[in-house]
C-alpha cells in the first residue's frame, strides 16, 4: 500500500520550487502524491503548475478579505488540516517561508502526521527581517521532522539550533531544478527590448513605501546615466507595490511595466539582462547560473552563497546605495554562468529527485 504524501503550495515561488519534486513523486509506485493548493493565490498556483502540465488535486477555499496576517494563518491552517485528514496523508511537504508553509506546518502537527520542510535552514541575522518570512522559517524549524537543506550553510544553521544531524539532508535548491528545466525548453518568446536591458522586480514587505520609492528613483537616475538602457519590470499583483511603481515609473518611455510573467519567459528575460535590481530571493539563486549581475535591495539576505559568488551586491534600499552598486557591477566584466554541478552555489538542479527518493525511503521505514 503506497504512503500518501501531501504537497502544499499557495504561491508562485512555492510551485516553482516544488515542480521537480512533484514530477519525481508522480512516477513512484510507493507514493500516492496529493498536491493541495492552499487558496492563498489560487489562480497563480494553477497557472504556474500548468506550465509543467501539472494541476492541484485539491483546492482549498481562498481566505476572506480583508484579513490580518494572523487570521490568514489560522484560516489556512484549519482548512489544510481538514484536507490532510480527508486525503489520509501520512506526511506533508511544505516549502520555504510563506503563510501557506507555516500554516501547513501547524496543520501537520495538529493532524499528527510527519512534517517535511523543503528549503529548510535559511536564516538571516535578524529574526524579524525579512518579515514575516524569517519568522515563519524559524517557527517551522523546531516542529519539522525532516529538513531538506539547500546548502551546507543552511544545514549548519539547523545544527546550531539543535536539530539532530540525522534529520537533515543537504540536497541543493529545488528552485535550480526549475531553472534547469526552463533552460532546456524552447524559447517561448521574450519581451523585446532595444539596447541594454535592466530587469526590475520589487515585492518584499520590508520595501513597502519610501524604500520602494528610493529604488524606483535610482532606476530613473540609471536611465539618465545610460541612454541605451531599457527597463522591463513585471509588477507584483499586490496593490501596495503596484500603485507606487506605476505612479513613479509608468510614464517613462524606456520603462515597460508588465503583468507577472510565466516562468520560462521570465528566465529568458533575466538571461538577457545587463543588470537586475531586485529584492527577490529566487533571483539571487538563479543569477549565478545565468551569469547575470544583481543588486539586491535589502538589509540582509538568507542566501549568503549568492553574495560569495561575487556578482551579487547586497545594499540597503536607498537611492545612492543602489546607484553605487549598479555602477560598480556595470563597470565590471560580465560574470561567467555557473555550471549545474555540485560545486555551484545552489546545487546541480537535481534536488527534487533526491528529496523524493529520501522521502520514499523514510516513509517506507516509518509506515507499517
Amino acid at each position: 500500500m503506497p504512503a500518501t504524501l501531501a504537497v502544499l503550495a499557495g504561491t508562485r515561488p512555492e510551485c516553482l520550487k516544488l515542480v521537480s519534486l512533484i514530477r519525481a513523486g508522480r512516477g513512484r509506485a510507493d507514493l500516492s502524491l496529493v498536491v493541495i493548493s492552499s487558496g492563498q493565490h489560487p489562480s497563480m498556483v494553477r497557472r504556474t503548475l500548468a506550465q509543467w502540465s501539472l494541476a492541484p488535486d485539491v483546492e482549498l477555499p481562498r481566505p476572506p478579505t480583508p484579513i490580518s496576517l494572523s487570521g490568514t494563518v489560522r484560516w489556512l491552517r484549519d482548512h489544510a488540516r481538514a484536507a490532510l485528514r480527508e486525503c489520509g496523508a501520512h506526511a506533508l511537504v511544505v516549502q520555504g517561508d510563506t503563510s501557506t508553509a507555516y500554516a501547513g506546518a501547524l496543520a501537520a502537527r495538529t493532524a499528527g502526521i510527519t512534517l517535511i520542510h523543503v528549503e529548510a535552514g535559511l536564516r538571516t541575522a535578524d529574526p524579524m527581517r525579512p518579515f514575516p518570512e524569517e519568522m515563519f522559517r524559524r517557527r517551522i524549524g523546531p516542529i519539522a521532522d525532516w529538513h531538506y537543506a539547500p546548502t551546507a550553510s543552511a544545514a549548519d544553521n539547523l545544527l546550531r539550533e539543535g536539530v539532530p544531524d540525522e534529520r537533515i539532508e543537504i540536497t541543493g535548491n529545488t528552485g535550480i531544478d526549475a531553472l534547469r528545466l526552463a533552460l532546456s525548453l524552447d524559447d517561448e518568446g521574450t519581451i523585446p527590448a532595444d539596447g541594454r536591458l535592466l530587469v526590475l522586480t520589487l515585492h518584499r514587505r520590508e520595501n513597502y513605501g519610501p524604500r520602494l520609492e528610493q529604488v524606483c528613483s535610482a532606476v530613473l537616475e540609471l536611465l539618465s546615466l545610460h541612454p541605451d538602457f531599457q527597463v522591463v519590470c513585471p509588477v507584483h499583483p499586490n496593490p501596495t507595490v503596484g500603485s507606487r511603481m506605476r505612479r513613479m515609473l509608468g510614464s517613462h518611455p524606456r520603462i515597460r511595466l508588465t503583468e507577472p510573467l510565466d516562468y520560462v519567459p521570465f528566465v529568458r528575460l533575466l538571461a538577457r539582462a545587463a543588470l537586475v535590481i531586485t529584492d527577490s530571493g529566487g533571483i539571487q539563486e538563479e543569477a549565478p547560473y545565468l551569469g547575470v549581475p544583481v543588486v539586491v535591495a535589502r538589509e540582509n539576505t538568507e542566501r549568503p552563497e549568492a553574495v560569495r559568488w561575487g556578482a551579487t551586491r547586497l545594499v540597503a534600499a536607498r537611492h545612492a546605495d543602489v546607484i553605487d552598486a549598479a555602477q560598480m557591477l556595470l563597470a565590471a566584466p560580465r560574470p561567467h554562468a555557473a555550471a549545474f554541478n555540485a560545486d555551484a552555489p545552489f546545487g546541480d538542479g537535481l534536488a527534487g529527485a533526491r528529496i523524493i527518493e529520501s522521502i520514499g525511503r523514510r516513509l517506507a521505514a516509518a509506515t507499517p
